[in-house]
């Protein structure tokens, strides 16, 4: 599954880090990393955001989430399930900054 840890830090609890930005992770670690008091809090007010296996996020979802991604593998393996042109897009553009920073 996705989270995208929007806090300006990196967060480890019961063995799972959260780095910034979108990270994959398994959903068993998450549930895990969230019964930590303090990332349950941060939860609440929103600090993590994520998609389940069940659920597909919406395209603009998605999109923010691929915004604030920095795993060039990640991004290829999502993009190997992806069917939404947006998203699909949205991917390219992604794999294309990170391969390519402005200087």
């Amino acid at each position: 599954m996705l989270v995208q840890n929007k806090g300006n830090h990196a967060y480890t609890a019961n063995g799972l880090t959260l780095n910034l930005g979108t990270n994959k992770v398994d959903e068993k670690d998450f549930d895990q990393f969230l019964t930590h008091p303090l990332m349950k809090h941060l939860y609440d007010k929103g600090e993590f955001v994520y998609e389940g296996e069940k659920s597909k996020p919406s395209a603009k979802d998605a999109i923010a989430m691929i915004e604030d991604a920095f795993d060039i593998d990640m991004l290829e393996a999502l993009k190997a399930k992806e069917e939404r042109k947006t998203v699909l897009d949205a991917i390219d553009k992604r794999i294309l900054e990170l391969k390519n920073p402005e200087k």
